[in-house]
């Protein structure tokens, strides 16, 4: 579930001259949203077009390393927890803020990743 609530972070967005893309820089839960999106951003380009195949079949050079890496999980579930951010009000902010990433998701592996965060808006 921190998981979850944690990529929900990651695809919220928020309005702003410098926008935040460290979870470690936001000051309120709307940056840690904006910096999620950012985060998200990036994790599309790092699926590209690849198929759930691609990422889990034998021959596959994805990096789920890079991945994690990339996304750090902890660091925004951490920083949710500093700035009191509910689970709640993540979820509500990431159903606003997936609108129009999912122009960018290229591949069937991005679509998945992007899916529970539509699914939040239902």
């Amino acid at each position: 579930m921190a998981l979850v609530v944690g990529l929900m972070a990651y695809l919220t967005a928020a309005c702003g001259d410098d926008p935040v893309s460290d979870p470690q820089r936001a000051t309120t839960c709307a940056e840690l949203i904006e910096a999620g999106r950012a985060t998200a951003v990036a994790a599309l380009g790092l699926f590209g077009e690849r198929s759930q195949i691609d990422l889990e079949g034998p021959d596959s050079e994805w990096s789920f390393i890079e991945f994690d890496r990339l996304v750090r999980s902890e660091a925004f579930d951490d920083r949710a927890d500093a700035l009191g951010c509910s689970s709640v009000e993540l979820i509500r902010r990431a159903c606003t803020a997936y609108q129009g990433l999912s122009t960018q998701a290229r591949g069937e592996a991005a679509r998945k990743f992007l899916e529970p965060y539509f699914v939040a808006c239902d």
